[in-house]
């Protein structure tokens, strides 16, 4: 799957499964996403149920998360449902450099 990718970034949701919190995340992000005008299956997703040894890879200590990470390996992460959409939307805008 391709990952939104905007002056060398990347996104990757990582989630647990079909937990309500996970789907409100999912919501959350993808209304976000539309809205900016950014293509929603372009985010590389990770349920982290089905692989579970990534938590360790990503650093991840609670679900959902959502990670930006630039052409260096630099990563940022929002924890939560991503329902501060000021917030998120701000950390959408802040990938494009």
């Amino acid at each position: 799957m391709s990952q939104v990718q905007s002056a060398n970034t990347t996104l990757t949701l990582l989630v647990a499964g079909h937990a309500p919190r996970s789907e409100r995340a999912r919501a959350h992000l993808h209304a976000i996403l539309r809205e900016i005008g950014r293509d929603v299956e372009s985010v590389r997703e990770i349920d982290l149920l089905q692989e579970p040894l990534l938590t360790i890879e990503y650093g991840i200590f609670a679900t959902p998360a959502l990670i930006r990470e630039d052409a260096a390996g630099s990563r940022t992460i929002l924890y939560g449902e991503l329902s501060d959409t000021t917030g998120l939307r701000r950390f959408l805008l802040d990938s494009d450099g």
